[in-house]
């Protein structure tokens, strides 16, 4: 599904537009009524559109989509629109504009920003691939990090073993060097698959990536 418009408002006001219809407006007005004034992300369905809203410092970034749409996807075109706007007018993403810069004649002109942003997000379909690597590459990175602590635990747990062991064994000096021994092995088994996991993590994510932008990386 594509972005079918997108806008900055202010207090209430659309300031700066792409593709907003006649039509859309009067649903848009009372939309915009209700959203929250602290920062968040929103979303409301109107017959066949959703709006979304990103809210940030009482200034409101929305776009318009048919039908369902990866939150993903969509929350991310609003990220960089909303880093593109205070750009525009600061110079840099961790500034605000002025409030009083706030208005559609001074931000009129941005609409030409807004457009090309959309224009990519609709026509690039790296835009959802990329975002599902990342999905793909988090997911094993936190099945990992549960496979180190599983190993970590076991090592513990080991440990504890053979220290409640030594207490008990004092005098059975053999039976002590045979679980100082144990214990050593069982900490370089552990540290071999530790490093096995990470290796596995890195070539898979050199995979992933040389599937989607190719081995030169031009396609990205």
């Amino acid at each position: 599904m594509p972005i079918n418009s997108s806008f900055v408002a202010f207090e209430r006001n659309i300031i700066s537009e792409d593709n907003v219809s006649q039509s859309m407006r009067p649903a848009l007005q009372k939309t915009l009524h209700l959203l929250p004034r602290h920062d968040s992300k929103v979303s409301y369905q109107y017959e066949q559109e959703v709006f979304h809203f990103l809210v940030e410092n009482e200034i409101v970034y929305a776009c318009t989509t048919s039908g369902p749409y990866e939150n993903r996807v969509v929350f991310g075109f609003l990220i960089q629109v909303k880093d593109a706007f205070k750009t525009a007018f600061t110079g840099s993403v961790d500034r605000y504009p002025r409030r009083s810069e706030l208005t559609s004649t001074r931000c009129q002109s941005f609409s030409l920003a807004l457009a090309s942003s959309r224009k990519v997000f609709n026509e690039n379909p790296q835009v959802d691939k990329i975002g599902r690597i990342k999905d793909q590459l988090n997911t094993t990175r936190e099945v990992m990090l549960q496979n180190l602590d599983s190993i970590l635990e076991r090592g513990e747990r080991i440990d504890n073993l053979c220290d409640r062991t030594e207490l008990l064994q004092e005098e059975a000096q053999g039976f002590h060097s045979n679980a100082s021994t144990l214990k050593r092995a069982i900490l370089m088994h552990n540290i071999k698959i530790i490093i096995g996991v990470v290796i596995f993590l890195g070539v898979l994510a050199l995979v992933i990536a040389f599937c989607v932008c190719g081995i030169d990386f031009k396609k990205c």
